[in-house]
């Protein structure tokens, strides 16, 4: 799998792919996310070890928190009609992949991604943690603007663990 994000990369798309990459390798998939060279330092420990500039041959192509094809870095823009699954919560965005996974009602793509990972029956690690609370926490406003929800903040609380320590930075 390669896991697109966009440009000028914010915490929810880097923290949305970074926990999908995460979650599709504890599965005992391969995958990866397509470098971006706009990641700034102060989110890029979230794609430590993820990142490939070369693009495999046969990779299923994802995009996270992407609602139109114009915030596709330049490197990714060759990509576009190779874009198998589209995972968004924007619902205003421009459909540009055979499959979606959009939820308008969610605050972030982490909520989501949490969602998918849960589906798969992947256990949270400290990898998931960090980016899926970092993803949702930024596109929230650390949880004070509008589009916080209940859901928002389960999945906040997941990403804390059943003792109420954040698995965060645990190790």
């Amino acid at each position: 799998y390669l896991i697109l994000t966009h440009l000028r990369p914010d915490g929810d798309t880097l923290g949305s792919a970074a926990g999908l990459c995460h979650g599709l390798r504890a599965a005992g998939k391969t995958a990866f996310l397509l470098e971006n060279a706009e990641i700034g330092d102060r989110l890029a420990f979230l794609c430590r070890g993820l990142m490939i500039s070369e693009i495999p041959e046969n990779a299923t192509i994802i995009s996270t928190d992407i609602a139109a094809p114009r915030m596709l870095p330049e490197n990714a823009l060759p990509l576009l009609d190779r874009v198998a699954l589209r995972i968004d919560h924007h619902g205003s965005g421009t459909s540009f992949a055979p499959l979606e996974l959009v939820d308008a009602a969610c605050a972030s793509c982490a909520e989501l991604i949490y969602d998918v990972l849960q589906e798969m029956g992947v256990e949270l690690n400290e990898e998931m943690a960090t980016a899926i609370y970092t993803g949702t926490a930024t596109d929230t406003g650390c949880f004070q603007y509008a589009n916080t929800t209940a859901h928002t903040f389960s999945t906040a609380a997941a990403c804390a663990g059943e003792d109420g320590v954040l698995i965060l930075g645990a190790s």
